[in-house]
């Protein structure tokens, strides 16, 4: 299996800088000359990647009258953006840490709702795994605090344990928990250090070995007897919930090759990724025969739609997200060839607001 984490971190930092231009054009020909300073000649995106959405100082004009602002007015909101993440953080540690986050009315901590099991909209998040803690490991390397990640790191190396009675959504604890742990975990062991110095003391690959415990938990989420679709929830301790729903959103089942494959790749085991990219490829050839495009719903049983709305919002976003950034990361064409013709299919067919 082919992966490029140095050029899928780049592409990140392309898009990030490409928003920045869209805001401000006069910025691009800057920031594009920033980029390849910081990429090694031998690292270079392809063109195609680079060039995907053909953003151009030109093309970028038309948006002016209300994208435009000033340079001293980006990084206003840039420092005002590191203000907020450090009330949020600082407040979840002072008032909420261990527990999964803070509830901002009581000002005291939560976790899962475990005296009523059926609240999805509190328990598919909140699985009593130090989730905000988890959730903004990277976030603090983005604002380029070493030593808060640092001490943050060694709380979580210290204090994680999966071995809980909690039902989690498959989805949230994927691209909450085991994305962050992954990405922390490269980060750490990065000989480039591209962030500063996140290097942890005597790390012994414990964020790897976190999130391959988790992984190891969530995969059972496709021991579906009947299609080979997973179940939407899994109990971290005991599997799937005997009262477990038998439908599952677009995204929650399509949206997992990134940490999967990541993890295979890190493991050097496929079968985390196998499962994740025979998901993501049944649901593109069940799109509409006429039109192209997915439903936001699919029954795990059947393997039919059980939603047959389609779109761009909650629901199946981060499917169409993923086949991009799976791409990319993985440079699997396939996914690029499944995320074209969808977009053929949306630009036809759903309306232009």
């Amino acid at each position: 299996m082919k992966i490029n984490i140095s050029r899928f971190l780049y592409f990140l930092i392309y898009l990030e800088k490409i928003s920045a231009i869209s805001l401000d054009y006069t910025l691009y020909s800057q920031l594009s000359k920033e980029l390849k300073d910081d990429m090694d000649t031998n690292d270079v995106l392809p063109s195609s990647v680079l060039n995907y959405f053909k953003l151009t100082k030109d093309s970028l004009k038309e948006f002016d009258s209300y994208l435009y602002f000033a340079e001293n007015d980006r990084i206003r909101l840039k420092n005002l953006s590191q203000e907020m993440f450090s009330f949020g953080y600082d407040n979840y540690m002072n008032h909420a840490y261990p527990m999964d986050e803070l509830d901002p009315i009581h000002c005291c901590g939560r976790g899962p709702d475990h005296l009523r099991p059926d609240n999805i909209n509190v328990n598919d998040a909140l699985g009593d795994y130090l989730l905000t803690l988890v959730d903004s490991l990277t976030t603090l390397v983005v604002m380029g605090n070493s030593s808060e990640f640092k001490q943050a790191s060694k709380l979580v190396i210290e204090n994680l344990n999966f071995d809980k009675n909690s039902t989690v959504q498959v989805f949230e604890a994927t691209i909450r928990v085991m994305g962050s742990l992954l990405s922390s975990h490269l980060i750490t062991i990065d000989p480039n250090q591209p962030f500063g110095d996140m290097k942890i003391s005597n790390y012994n690959n414990e964020f790897l070995n976190l999130a391959h415990d988790l992984a190891v938990r969530l995969i059972s989420a496709f021991n579906n007897d009947y299609n080979i679709f997973p179940y939407p929830r899994i109990n971290l301790k005991m599997g799937i919930p005997t009262n477990s729903f038998n439908h599952t959103c677009t995204s929650g089942a399509g949206s997992l090759i990134l940490e999967f494959g990541t993890l295979s790749y890190l493991l050097n085991d496929p079968i985390y990724e196998k499962v994740a990219r025979i998901v993501s490829e049944a649901i593109f050839l069940k799109k509409h025969p006429t039109t192209g495009l997915v439903g936001n719903e699919l029954n795990i049983k059947t393997g039919n739609w059980q939603g047959l709305m389609s779109g761009l919002g909650a629901g199946i976003d981060s499917y169409l997200e993923y086949l991009l950034k799976g791409f990319v990361l993985f440079g699997n064409k396939k996914d690029l060839y499944m995320f074209n013709e969808i977009k053929k299919s949306v630009k036809r067919y759903l309306r232009h607001g």
